[in-house]
């Protein structure tokens, strides 16, 4: 596997390796200008209803239909387990409850559980904490650039090498993008943190390329690279074996959301960075090495 996706880089021209990655960039491109990236609760807000002290785990169908029931609205309902007893989360899209719909569904929780009221809590995630949480996950994701940026300046010093780097994780994350809204993954804490992991994993797999090409003792360009190509693969591989394992196997939303951002964007690395990036080092360092007539 690893000889045939190297071979690109001993055969294809610049050219051709760069214009994969640009077409897929391209068509998750106009995926997102058709399909929307749905939100999550954490960034379109509505109301959260916690329940906990069960002592035996409730039927999730019942209290689906009981709260869909009063909130007038479809809602998700998830068994959480803590210390030996049970709880349940339901998230609706209301907003602003009034106090007597309040009243009434802490009492018929209450009373359907088995419980006192004070057990019962709900909580709107209004207008406020949304706009809040999506300027802090903005501002996590452009200080996490601005440093990564930085550091790979600091130790390569030179501007082209660090904005092919810089476009390369930019397709990695405009690919994940694409695919999350195509397969209708929300856009939440967990898969901003996902963003995050990406681009430092992203840094690495350049980084290996980079130091491999420019620092090179033996070997052409495309030789280097496709040595380098053969351990980035291997990371790559390894990595979403972990990734997929973790994603099929939880039965929490939060993790899900943030393995399938991660497993978009390593699959998309490969591609942008032994494709896209791979063809501007390798012609960069090609120029250098031509030999000036005297």
């Amino acid at each position: 596997m690893g000889l045939d996706l190297t071979r690109h880089l001993k055969e294809w021209s610049p050219r051709r390796m760069a214009l994969i990655p640009l077409a897929i960039a391209l068509f998750f491109s106009c995926s997102l200008l058709v399909f929307n990236i749905p939100l999550g609760r954490d960034f379109r807000g509505g109301t959260l209803i916690q329940v906990r002290g069960l002592e035996t785990a409730p039927s999730v169908e019942n209290i689906q239909l009981l709260a869909s029931h009063l909130l007038g609205a479809s809602v998700e309902v998830q068994l959480t387990e803590y210390g030996g007893t049970f709880g349940v989360d339901i998230e609706a899209d209301n907003r602003d409850l009034s106090d007597g719909v309040r009243e009434e569904l802490e009492n018929a929780l209450a009373n359907t559980l088995g419980i006192s009221a004070d057990k019962v809590g709900v909580y709107n995630m209004g207008s406020v904490l949304t706009e809040i949480s999506k300027g802090q996950a903005k501002n996590a994701i452009i200080a996490a650039s601005i440093a990564m940026a930085i550091i790979v300046f600091i130790n390569f010093r030179r501007g082209v090498l660090v904005s092919s780097m810089l476009v390369s994780i930019g397709l990695d994350a405009l690919d994940a993008l694409g695919c999350m809204a195509i397969f209708g993954v929300p856009l939440s804490i967990a898969s901003v943190a996902g963003f995050l992991m990406l681009i430092g994993y992203s840094v690495d797999t350049n980084v290996l390329l980079v130091t491999q090409v420019e620092r090179g003792i033996s070997g052409t360009p495309r030789e280097q690279a496709a040595s380098a190509m053969k351990t980035g693969l291997t990371m790559s591989i390894t990595t979403l074996t972990v990734l997929i394992a973790l994603n099929i196997l939880t039965t929490s939303p939060t993790i899900a959301e943030l393995t399938y951002v991660l497993i978009f964007g390593v699959i998309f690395d490969i591609i942008n960075t032994w494709f896209f990036n791979a063809s501007v080092v390798i012609s960069r360092k090609k120029r250098r090495e031509i030999p000036v007539a005297l």
